[in-house]
């Protein structure tokens, strides 16, 4: 019997494939989830300038140091500054600036006084400026300023190379008036299903036929790895079909062929004999369950994997293979981060390193797994239903329940 390759073999053979693609400039509104290909530094302070945290008076702390609702301070009000002004006069002793918050503190001010501890305290009228106001609680020096680089200053590091952009790094960026990116290429995938079983969801279910649903699955899980997938539709179990399809794929500057089906011994299996023209393979079996039928290898020196048919079996390989070679052409060294849980039942595995569906509870600080319901590589509903997958190393074909077991989040 051929011995199987390990699952540490293959993913070390895939990864010698795998180069990291170069940077670029990258528009900023189009950069959320994209990787950054170098360290980025602040610009700009953040705030620019001092500028008020309230809608008030600017004021000089020192004349409002004794100010109470008995004996309140009164002060010549002598210019109204809107955010996105300049101000134009300098505060002297006696006198304040009606200011709006975010506007620029000016000369001569030390602190803010907010509306609420003045007698002109309703900011939503619309007020004429007034000529004095009187202000009746204490102020400190810099109370209510936000001061010139409090957030961030010029020179300080925002992100390291290799950061994935989220929605509140897009932001910070943009405050800096930073408008293009440095991210790394996002990596273009080709994906290809086969099988004359399968048509598209919507389409009248005959009888032998399957609504093919590998497509939006690898397509989504691969995409959310960071890559851009170009999904190429369903070949037929022929030939000449699967030939066309993937000269097609030459066309265009892939970085990765992913196809589902169509690469066992099967009499209509043609993928395998399609590449092995133009290409080559490095393996086509791995010692896993789900998903023994996994091939890695090239088309016209594009590298190439062969996801096997069922829908387990090929978002298992996708999740354990394809993510961290696309991890490795986004520079990232992200790993599966792994936990432990006890087993709630009885496990029986057929030797291979296996990947089980399972169901964690955590209850008074420990994990609890059961699995998700039957293990049959095509029963996808069982993916809904699980949140993690367990490990049970190679050559493991039970474990008993309340002995504890490796598992990792999906």
């Amino acid at each position: 019997m051929e011995k199987l390759l390990s699952v540490e073999a293959a993913k070390k053979i895939i990864l010698e494939k795998a180069k990291i693609k170069e940077g670029s400039l990258f528009p900023l509104h189009q950069s959320h989830g994209r990787i950054l290909s170098q360290d980025i530094y602040a610009e700009i302070n953040l705030p620019s300038f001092d500028n008020s945290s309230m809608d008030g008076f600017a004021v000089i702390a020192k004349d409002v140091m004794k100010a109470s609702h008995q004996d309140p301070v009164e002060l010549e009000i002598i210019e109204d500054i809107a955010a996105g002004s300049d101000p134009k006069l300098k505060v002297y002793s006696g006198q304040a600036s009606r200011i709006m918050t975010g506007a620029p503190m000016p000369f001569g001010s030390n602190a803010v006084v907010p509306v609420e501890f003045t007698n002109f305290s309703d900011r939503y009228a619309q007020q004429a400026l007034p000529k004095t106001i009187l202000v009746n609680k204490t102020i400190k020096p810099g109370d209510y300023i936000r001061p010139q680089g409090q957030d961030i200053q010029i020179g300080e590091k925002l992100f390291s190379k290799s950061h994935k952009l989220r929605a509140q790094d897009l932001g910070v960026l943009a405050a800096q008036g930073i408008d293009k990116v440095p991210t790394i290429q996002q990596p273009l995938v080709a994906l290809l299903s086969s099988g004359d079983e399968l048509i598209q969801p919507g389409e009248v279910l005959h009888p032998g036929k399957i609504y093919d649903s590998n497509s939006i699955t690898i397509k989504t899980l691969i995409e959310s790895f960071g890559a851009k997938v170009v999904d190429l539709g369903v070949a037929k179990d022929n030939y000449l079909d699967i030939k066309e399809k993937f000269q097609k794929i030459t066309d265009l500057k892939f970085d990765l062929i992913v196809s589902t089906a169509g690469v066992s011994v099967g009499v209509y299996d043609y993928i395998r004999d399609v590449i092995l023209e133009d290409g080559s393979l490095n393996f086509w079996r791995v010692n896993i369950r789900p998903g023994k039928p996994l091939t890695f290898g090239e088309y016209k020196s594009v590298p190439y994997f062969g996801l096997p048919g069922n829908p387990v079996s090929a978002f298992v390989s996708a999740l354990i293979f394809i993510k961290p070679y696309i991890n490795q052409l986004l520079g990232l060294s992200e790993e599966i981060i792994l936990n432990s849980a006890i087993l709630k039942e009885d496990l029986e595995s057929d030797g291979r390193e296996s990947y089980l569906r399972a169901k964690i509870d955590h209850q008074e600080g420990t994990y609890f797994a059961k699995l998700a319901s039957h293990q049959g590589s095509g029963n996808i509903f069982s993916l809904v239903y699980a949140n993690a997958l367990l490990i049970i190393p190679a050559g493991v074909k039970s474990v008993p329940k309340g002995k504890p077991v490796k598992f990792f989040w999906i």
